[in-house]
């Protein structure tokens, strides 16, 4: 076997294993998209579904103050959750906005009752417990209450 020979196959082989890599790249970079596409497209999928699912529970609560109590700048708000649906639902917390007297947006408090699961028509008291300042505490005048999953 002559050295021309022997430099042509060396030729061809560097040629095919650049071909290979550039192949390999090609791929590599294609596959790297399409698994950013897809891994985007189930996220935003799984997005939808959970904001379908919690528009979904929302209405199957109905939530009413009870009470607020302020007492050395601590206030504790009690609310009723009361599953309004035909079915069994797991119970939820309670998210409590808490407004001064001038509707003056003071702070939000979450809380939880004790009942895991609550019938159709059943009600749980849910106790909330707000950590605000002294003087926060003490000017806290309203609150909005909505159920808010755990």
């Amino acid at each position: 076997m002559s050295s021309k020979n022997f430099e042509e196959i060396i030729r061809g082989f560097f040629w095919g294993l650049g071909f290979a890599v550039s192949v390999i790249g090609v791929a590599t970079v294609y596959t790297l998209k399409m698994a950013a596409s897809v891994d985007k497209g189930f996220k935003d999928s799984i997005r939808l579904n959970a904001i379908t699912s919690v528009s979904e529970l929302a209405p199957s609560f109905e939530v009413a103050l009870s009470e607020i109590f302020k007492e050395n700048g601590e206030v504790k708000i009690t609310a009723e959750l009361k599953n309004i649906s035909n079915e069994n639902l797991y119970a939820v917390g309670v998210v409590a906005s808490t407004f001064d007297s001038n509707g003056k947006f003071i702070g939000k408090c979450v809380g939880s009752g004790t009942d895991i699961t609550l019938q159709p028509n059943e009600v749980s008291y849910v106790e909330i417990n707000c950590d605000f300042f002294r003087i926060q505490g003490e000017s806290v005048h309203s609150v909005k209450l909505k159920p808010k999953l755990f």
